[in-house]
């Protein structure tokens, strides 16, 4: 009866470290889906901000209906210059959202960044 009670014991103790394990690979998959996504997100609205006429809020509409895609909608993207004009050679593009779902200001930030040179019309 005593083994008994000794293999309950060791199946607890084990079952707790693979399961923990467990949750720490979804959550890792989790934050690699969706840095992965934020790299489309900032390649994509990158790729708007070179074609001639971009705007920046077209742009940053690009990378928000991207990242909702994940139910993310706490986005805050950058464009600079600000105003694209004809003489713009190069639009930059950074993206950031919060690694967590939560409400606190100064929850980490998982931020991408793309530099492009614009197309030019002959």
């Amino acid at each position: 009866m005593a083994r008994r009670g000794a293999a309950i014991v060791e199946f607890a103790l084990v079952a707790s470290i693979i399961f923990m394990a467990f949750l720490g690979a979804c959550e890792f998959c989790r934050l690699s889906m969706m840095r992965h996504s934020l790299d489309n997100a900032v390649y994509e609205a990158a790729r708007r901000s070179i074609v001639s006429g971009a705007t920046a809020s077209e742009i940053t509409a690009k990378a928000k209906s991207i990242m909702a895609t994940l139910g993310i909608s706490k986005v805050n993207v950058t464009v600079e210059p600000s105003v694209i004009t004809d003489t713009t050679e190069f639009v930059t593009v950074k993206v950031s959202v919060p690694m967590n779902s939560s409400t606190d200001p100064n929850a980490p930030m998982m931020t991408r960044s793309l530099k492009m040179r614009r197309e030019r019309s002959l």
